[in-house]
């Protein structure tokens, strides 16, 4: 049965996956804009290759903790594996 805490950590979660990590980063420390650069991509890799290695592992931590968050919050909050799959 899917209860209200699940439905709110797969909202979280989506949330958290809608962040554009690269543009983010690449707004805050910098002034160019990170899908006009390179190839156009946001991820990691062209945010390494326009604006180098600590933006660039910065994004790449930041896309892994947006994953890895929602279900661990899932792990600690949910008695279910069930509802831990669906926030994953």
């Amino acid at each position: 049965m899917i209860t209200i805490e699940t439905i709110l950590l797969i909202a979280g979660g989506y949330f958290a996956g809608s962040i554009p990590t690269g543009v983010v980063l690449s707004r805050l420390f910098s002034a160019r804009d990170i899908r006009a650069e390179g190839s156009g991509n946001i991820g990691a890799t062209n945010v390494y290759r326009v604006l180098g290695l600590k933006l660039g592992v910065l994004t790449l931590l930041g896309d892994v903790l947006k994953g890895v968050l929602p279900v661990l919050a899932a792990r600690m909050l949910l008695s279910y594996d069930a509802g831990v799959a669906w926030v994953a």
